[in-house]
């Protein structure tokens, strides 16, 4: 290893270490000067600027640079996985894609996705649940529901996304026709056990919680994934008010909005989901861990339809 990869290394494991980001700029500049093309460098680079514009110029940079890397060494397929760069490959990709998103580009977006797919089999870099992202930001619900029939893996991208896609065919696509409160029924039951997954989802996807205060890798999970479904919602008032109804109820029973308490408890009210509280706390006694209050919803058949 010649002595300028030597420090390269070094200032980048000193960065990733380091905790203010003034320091991390200034190593990350350092690197740069000794390698102007560095994707990891670019990568950190990117994470310290605002503009979305400037940050998806260095992520692609970075991610020119590292496909010309794979190209050179013959390396394509599984091969990329077993690379000592294809953590920082991924991690560029799943970057990039949501750059990209934030612009509105959801064709280049998707590309990157797919690009990512096949190495992310199991959903851990929200491969999957970006590619449902997208297509529910395209409105393409039938090809939501598709996918989600053939996959094995049911992680919070799959479970979140059949159930919008389902409430928007079934229960916005009504007009006149079938059972709607027999509909949202149904979806409730699928709602339930997708919060179960992860409890804090629903709260950072409506914006009820700020962003996470501890450095736990499933709260930090929980937030970007809260994230990246956050604006979706809004595509239907009536599915908005469906969910936010739901997750208040759940919120207020397991004692999440602390000194907001009673005005959510009056939004809820508004939402018409003011005698369930009433019914369900009184069953509980007072709020009361995530399972039991889950629990006690599911067997209840609560949201009761009024």
């Amino acid at each position: 290893m010649s002595d300028d990869a030597s420090d390269i290394y070094d200032l980048i494991d000193r960065a990733y270490e380091s905790d203010d980001v003034d320091e991390i700029a200034a190593l990350t500049e350092r690197v740069l000067e000794l390698a102007p093309d560095n994707p990891e460098a670019l990568l950190l680079k990117s994470e310290l600027i605002e503009d979305d514009e400037e940050r998806l110029l260095l992520l692609e940079r970075a991610l020119a640079k590292i496909k010309k890397y794979f190209e050179e060494q013959g390396l394509s397929g599984e091969a990329i996985s077993e690379d000592d760069n294809s953590e920082v490959y991924f991690a560029i990709l799943k970057r990039a894609a949501y750059v990209r998103f934030l612009l509105e580009d959801d064709d280049g977006a998707m590309e990157l996705i797919e690009e990512l797919l096949p190495f992310d089999p199991y959903d851990q870099m929200f491969s999957r649940s970006f590619y449902y992202r997208i297509l529910l930001e395209r409105e393409e619900w039938a090809a939501v529901l598709e996918d989600t029939m053939k996959q094995t893996e049911h992680g919070l991208g799959w479970a979140y996304s059949r159930i919008i896609a389902t409430y928007m065919l079934s229960v916005q696509g009504k007009s006149g026709k079938g059972n709607k409160k027999s509909d949202i029924a149904k979806i409730d039951k699928m709602l339930w056990p997708a919060i179960a997954m992860s409890p804090d989802v629903p709260f950072y996807m409506l914006g009820y919680f700020p962003d996470p205060v501890d450095d736990t890798e499933e709260e930090e999970d929980a937030f970007e994934f809260g994230l990246l479904f956050e604006g979706i919602w809004a595509v239907s008032r009536d599915m908005l008010n469906w969910f936010s109804k739901s997750v208040i109820l759940f919120g207020l029973l397991s004692g999440r909005f602390g000194d907001e308490q009673d005005d959510m408890a009056e939004i809820l009210d508004a939402l018409g989901g003011g005698d369930d509280y009433k019914e369900l706390f009184d069953k509980l006694g007072g709020a009361e861990p995530d399972e039991v209050v889950l629990s006690a919803i599911l067997s209840g058949g609560y949201p009761k339809a009024r």
